[in-house]
């Protein structure tokens, strides 16, 4: 399972879906000329803050195609480009197995599905930052707008609506609600343990989980802001990473320790070095809002059910000793809402 953060909202998932039909198209034009057989791509995705400021890639493990969000906040133009480059990238793999590079053999990829010459990334930042200039010398002009000296104002307008037709720029800022999402766990059946560690993250971080099921597998994904999801994945990371090591190291030592058991103590004692902290009500309503966003956007045919982790007995020694590991485990500061005494 490959953690990538998304956004979702009304307007995100317009350009996902435009997306994906012009890479389908594209397919099908490749196909009836003989050069595939098979699909370039399984997916469209849009992200956020892709890593070293990648406008887009394309992952060939799982045919995905990944698309910055900031490119959606720009002209069409420039997404569709976008797009299509990392379309060419699919192609690549599809003809050769490997991903080539950006040399000649990208390039007749590039040609085949049809991108705009020149349109590699410095060409786009070059692009994006020009627009981005443009797009403020016309909020100036349009700030001018309310200028009383009539002749002005009128001046103002006439030149911010020359540029704005000679360039194609508008300024529809696409006011839109949005929830980002990531997934923090996988598998056919949950240990009682993760159940109980999501719903501590839930209350730590404020973000919503949803736990829901496939033919394959069950998948729990939390919604919130940005930055709540970030905090999730680097808390689950974190508290997992630090509670599978003490569990080795004490079996190693010859210590019997049931997992499930041990986790939920140490989940049970970070629980209440966590309790009854002035954030309660602000994490409440974060939650409360991510969960109502989660509803609207997600889920809007959906009835979602709540659910709690039921004590399943367990081994109290090992339950005892989880309760001792999470007195002396602490939590970087920098993760979640909550601080810890």
């Amino acid at each position: 399972m490959e953690r990538i953060i998304r956004v979702r909202s009304l307007l995100i998932d317009r350009d996902e879906q435009s997306l994906t039909a012009l890479g389908r198209a594209k397919e099908e034009e490749l196909r009836k000329c003989g050069l595939i057989a098979s699909p370039l791509f399984k997916a469209v995705c849009i992200a956020p803050m892709l890593q070293e400021q990648r406008l887009g890639y394309f992952s060939p493990s799982d045919l995905l195609i990944v698309i910055s969000e900031e490119i959606t906040r720009n002209s069409e133009e420039t997404m569709r480009n976008i797009f299509l480059h990392e379309l060419a990238h699919a192609l690549d793999y599809n003809l050769h197995g490997v991903l080539s590079g950006h040399g000649k053999l990208f390039r007749e990829c590039c040609a085949a599905v049809g991108v705009d010459p020149g349109f590699e990334k410095s060409h786009v930042r070059t692009s994006l930052a020009k627009n981005n200039e443009k797009k403020n010398r016309i909020r100036k002009l349009l700030a001018l707008s309310s200028s009383p000296f009539e002749n002005e104002a009128a001046e103002a307008i006439r030149k911010a609506k020359a540029l704005m037709a000679r360039d194609g720029i508008s300024l529809d800022e696409r006011p839109d609600r949005k929830i980002y999402m990531v997934p923090m766990y996988q598998a056919k059946r949950f240990p009682f343990f993760i159940r109980m560690l999501l719903s501590y993250i839930s209350d730590t971080t404020g973000v919503y989980i949803v736990i829901s099921q496939d033919e394959r597998a069950k998948t729990a994904v939390a919604y919130g802001s940005l930055e709540e999801t970030e905090a999730s994945i680097y808390l689950y990371d974190y508290l997992i990473g630090e509670m599978e090591r003490e569990i080795r190291e004490r079996r190693r030592n010859g210590e019997h320790i049931s997992k499930d058991s041990f986790i939920s103590g140490a989940i049970a004692e970070l629980s209440r070095k966590t309790s009854d902290t002035v954030s309660d009500t602000a994490l409440t309503a974060i939650k409360a809002e991510n969960r109502k966003m989660a509803k609207e956007i997600i889920f809007p045919d959906v009835k979602l059910r709540r659910r709690s982790a039921v004590s399943h007995g367990g081994d109290a020694e090992s339950y005892a000793k989880g309760l001792g590991f999470g007195t002396t485990l602490s939590i970087p500061m920098s993760i979640g809402h909550k601080a810890l005494e």
